[in-house]
């Protein structure tokens, strides 16, 4: 299991969704955690890290308000074209996070950022 360290603001991880219920995500695939550093690291035992979803299909148009894109690169350790799904929010135990893949740039952070202060009406 990754140290508390790990769960970053801004990180990408590799998130096992399953068991879903109804229209919620499921299978296996990369999220990216929105909570803060310091709260995600507040306890080794209690880490829930809020995590978006990130996507590899193409968007439908009623969504694109609301997607971050991602092209692959070092940085974020993705392999393909992808978006983040900003309106979908999860708290995880940090179980369900099984590899840390990298990092999104602090321009993509921002406008997540940007768009769940509208989304969420914050």
């Amino acid at each position: 299991m990754a140290a508390s360290s790990d769960y970053r603001l801004g990180s990408i991880w590799l998130v096992n969704f399953d068991p879903s219920i109804g229209t919620e995500i499921c299978k296996t695939r990369p999220a990216v955690i929105i909570s803060g550093t310091a709260f995600n690291q507040r306890s080794k035992v209690t880490v829930l890290p809020i995590t978006l979803p990130i996507t590899s299909a193409s968007p439908i148009d009623r969504l694109r308000p609301v997607i971050v894109p991602l092209i692959p690169s070092i940085t974020n350790g993705l392999s393909k074209n992808s978006f983040v799904v900003c309106v979908d929010p999860m708290t995880f135990d940090k179980r369900r996070l099984i590899k840390c893949l990298g990092q999104i740039e602090l321009n993509q952070l921002e406008e997540i950022q940007q768009i769940l202060v509208r989304y969420l009406e914050l």
